[in-house]
């Protein structure tokens, strides 16, 4: 197979998960051929964007292996090299990428900077729009795909260089010295100390640690991005600590994913403060609840955890089972000798709880708190819920409601 059918075919495999484009150059770095449509970026954009300069460098410093290279607003390209000795052949580039979630609103702000017209202006955004946004990991193994498709050598991840042509930030150098954080990481230590115990005292702690500092140390002009920064650090600490102390490290990283997402959606610094005090009370009980079951194993207690945290999702035996690395027979046996009850009569009273939780702290009607827990009809959610609460769910929520 040929350069041109490898690369085509290379090219239809990441097309399957992102719609990326590729441009071939000559050892010259002409343009020689195309799969991008759009005006913008087409012909030898590489000279006009300032990437000519990043590629050309890397080319003189003798490296071969694939580079990365950025323009303004994270938008990525990478760069692959054939060689014939240590003669260029031909370099190809694929892109255009977004590095991260922010990275269209980085080009937004960029592009501010320019008198456009609104019509090319409306343009630019419609493009920029349809630009995939590509994990980093993502991204660097296709660097080593697309080298190995070049060339037939495997390197690794560690082998790709990045290159930006954005001017890096003004550093100070200079580390000052005070009595500022002093006592920080001892207090510190102690909160996640109090967490990996289980300990419902950790509040004093939390409150130490925070009468001794703010965060971190940035300029930020966002206020609530620094506040979303700060307590992403915390959870990222607070779900170690919780490993630390025997909570399940698959329980603990789900959990740390839920809670970063949920960080993310956050609109207002209170909003964060009261998700941050579920999350750390959350993080507390389930590591208190680890230690009080340390007689259940650990496929038992990540099953648990799992039908907690998707108990809104269809869940299944067989499903179940699977994760666990179990048969299902098995899984049912054990499930019911170490937890006391059936697999199905567990899943039903999370259901219940959820159900008792929806019912006395939200305004959603009842057909739909039936239909989001799956079940299969409103008169089987009555009488379940009758039968396991000693009332019907309008006559709970009749008694419990808090709005």
């Amino acid at each position: 197979m040929n350069t041109p059918d490898k690369i085509s075919f290379f090219m239809e495999l990441i097309n399957c998960n992102y719609d990326l484009y590729i441009w071939a150059y000559d050892k010259n770095l002409n343009m020689t051929h195309t799969n991008w449509t759009e005006s913008i970026f087409s012909g030898n954009f590489l000279s006009y964007t300032g990437l000519s300069k990043l590629v050309e460098e890397y080319i003189a410093s003798g490296q071969k292996t694939p580079l990365i290279v950025e323009a303004a607003g994270n938008l990525l390209w990478i760069v692959g090299f054939v060689y014939h000795g240590t003669l260029l052949e031909q370099c190809f580039l694929i892109g255009p990428i977004y590095s991260g979630r922010d990275s269209q609103m980085l080009m937004r702000k960029h592009l501010d900077e320019y008198d456009l017209t609104v019509k090319l202006r409306s343009m630019v955004f419609k493009l920029f729009e349809r630009i995939p946004t590509v994990p980093t990991n993502i991204i660097n193994q296709y660097a080593v795909m697309l080298h190995y498709c070049l060339t037939g050598s495997r390197i690794s991840t560690n082998d790709v260089t990045y290159q930006s042509i954005v001017p890096a930030a003004k550093k100070n150098d200079s580390i000052t010295s005070s009595l500022e954080h002093a006592g920080i990481w001892y207090a510190e230590e102690q909160l996640f100390k109090m967490i990996a115990d289980g300990n419902p005292n950790y509040k004093d702690a939390l409150a130490k640690s925070a009468s001794l500092s703010s965060g971190m140390k940035i300029d930020s002009k966002d206020s609530l991005r620094l506040h979303k920064n700060n307590t992403l650090v915390l959870l990222t600490l607070c779900s170690r600590a919780c490993i630390r102390g025997g909570l399940a490290p698959s329980i603990s990283y789900d959990l740390n994913d839920f809670y970063a997402a949920r960080i993310e959606e956050c609109n207002s610094m209170s909003e964060i403060q009261k998700l941050s005090e579920t999350m750390l009370a959350d993080y507390v009980y389930r590591v208190r609840k680890s230690k009080e079951e340390s007689h259940i194993s650990a496929p038992i207690q990540n099953a648990c955890a799992y039908i907690k945290s998707h108990i809104t999702e269809p869940l299944s035996i067989h499903m179940l089972a699977k994760r666990s690395g179990y048969s299902e027979y098995y899984f049912s046996h054990k499930f019911k000798e170490e937890m006391g009850t059936s697999i199905n009569d567990f899943i039903l009273k999370e259901k219940i709880d959820q159900a008792r939780l929806l019912l006395s702290g939200t305004t959603e009607n009842i057909q739909t708190i039936s239909d989001n827990l799956s079940f299969s009809n409103r008169s089987y959610f009555y009488t379940c819920f009758q039968k396991l609460v000693g009332m019907s769910p309008s006559e709970y929520r009749a008694q419990n409601h808090r709005i």
